[in-house]
């Protein structure tokens, strides 16, 4: 995917970030009376990876370490403008292999959009562990519960992501291509 560059998030893509989570209904949000809870109320910037193109930054993706070698991945959206050019793709499979790296070995991310559910699933073998209730409306606004899936990241690679092409990751964090 020519022109298409993987790295690091820096403190001054936050705005660009949040505009395109807030797209999705993703973007983290502080605790208020209305939402004591919320989903997601923090972006970790040294966990994030994000996804320029032509100077303009098209995809995000994230991750929450917990400890004793579980992660959840946070944040994932791709401007509808880039949907289907595998950018998602692409920083699914960098964001596990830090998490690799991390000495991570288990997984967990929640989604509630069919199709993503089962790219999930095809791209990255992930099984389903079950479902949990969303805390508030966040996402897919019609859904009212997460999808949780589990994904042992042992036996993962990222050759069999079918996204090995690593070759446009560049700058601090990025990671062997090979």
């Amino acid at each position: 995917m020519p022109g298409v560059v993987i790295r690091k998030m820096h403190e001054d893509d936050r705005p660009r970030v949040m505009e395109l989570l807030s797209f999705w209904n993703m973007a983290p949000r502080a605790a208020s009376p209305e939402i004591p809870d919320p989903e997601r109320s923090s972006l970790i910037v040294e966990h994030t990876f994000i996804a320029i193109a032509d100077g303009t930054l098209v995809g995000v993706a994230s991750y929450i370490l917990h400890g004793n070698g579980f992660a959840e991945t946070a944040s994932l959206a791709v401007d509808k403008a880039w949907l289907g050019t595998k950018v998602g793709e692409r920083l699914q499979t960098i964001r596990l292999i830090e998490m690799q790296t991390r000495g991570v070995v288990r997984v967990r991310t929640e989604a509630d959009r069919p199709e993503v559910i089962d790219w999930y699933i095809r791209k990255f073998g992930y099984r389903i562990a079950g479902t949990a209730r969303k805390k508030h409306d966040f996402g897919l606004s019609s859904v009212d519960h997460w999808t949780v899936l589990e994904l042992n990241l042992t036996a993962w690679h990222p050759a069999s992501s079918h996204s090995n092409d690593m070759s446009s990751v560049v700058g601090p964090g990025s990671f062997p291509t090979s």
